[in-house]
């Protein structure tokens, strides 16, 4: 039933499923938001759990009757939207709170998540997101200063919302059972970005440091800052080191920098 196209996994282990609601903590007012329920099994797991509302969003219209089944098992309680989760706009939705609880297709996982930063999640009525990712791409999403799985996506995640993982999954408690392991992330959503900056700029700080990871921020930070030693003095920044070593803050300062 799952399309490897996709990057369809499921899981069916009642147990497992109940964990990964949990980290949720209370459903029962605003609403749940589901990416890619596929059979509905998690689905299931969101609505026992007592949430008020749930929408879940599927691209793969194959599992449109038996997500109706569960429409009708729960009255009023489910509404299903065949639709690509990248087409999705945080900020539209006015439900609060709003928390998003998905088991995500690997194919879709990063770029969903960035488009939720990238639209400032902070923003939006969403408190917190538990995801599902490979092991691999989690253990990015989280990795602190010094780290060399510290990226991009490490950085916007801490500027916008407090992330562990708070759960490892082997892949024998899939169908069709994956290569690798998997974790879930538990995100709480910050009010507002955790340090002021120039968005814009910020973007682009990071996309030239990253780019070029293996470079010094000297030679990597060049193209933006002509006289690239005294930006960096300005804020602290020890011209000699490597973007995985920064601290969010620093990255922050810079992009307010103006020379």
């Amino acid at each position: 039933m799952a399309k490897k196209s996709l990057g369809q996994n499921f899981i069916f282990d009642e147990n497992i499923l109940r964990k990964i609601v949990g980290f949720a903590g209370d459903i029962s007012v605003g609403q749940v938001l589901e990416i890619g329920p596929g059979p509905g099994g998690l689905t299931q797991a969101i609505l026992e759990a007592g949430a008020a509302e749930v929408v879940a969003v599927e691209k793969d219209p194959r599992f449109s009757p038996i997500l109706n089944e569960l429409k009708e098992l729960f009255p009023n309680r489910l509404s299903v939207l065949i639709k690509d989760a990248l087409e999705l706009n945080l900020r539209e939705i006015t439900a609060s709170p709003l928390k998003i609880i998905a088991n995500l297709p690997y194919q879709i996982s990063t770029a969903v998540l960035i488009k939720w930063l990238n639209e400032e999640i902070c923003h939006s009525n969403c408190k917190s997101l538990t995801l599902m990712f490979q092991k691999e791409v989690a253990e990015r999403i989280v990795a602190g200063p010094g780290s060399k799985k510290r990226s991009r996506l490490s950085l916007m995640t801490e500027l916008h919302t407090d992330a562990k993982i708070v759960l490892n999954i082997p892949p024998g408690c899939f169908t069709p059972k994956p290569k690798v392991d998997s974790s879930v992330v538990h995100f709480d959503v910050l009010e507002s970005p955790k340090y002021h900056l120039d968005p814009s700029k910020l973007n682009n700080i990071l996309r030239y440091a990253f780019n070029q990871r293996r470079k010094m921020l000297k030679s990597s930070l060049k193209p933006i800052y002509p006289n690239v030693t005294q930006a960096l003095n300005a804020v602290g920044i020890i011209e000699t080191q490597r973007p995985e070593s920064l601290e969010l803050k620093k990255f922050c300062d810079l992009s307010l920098l103006d020379i």
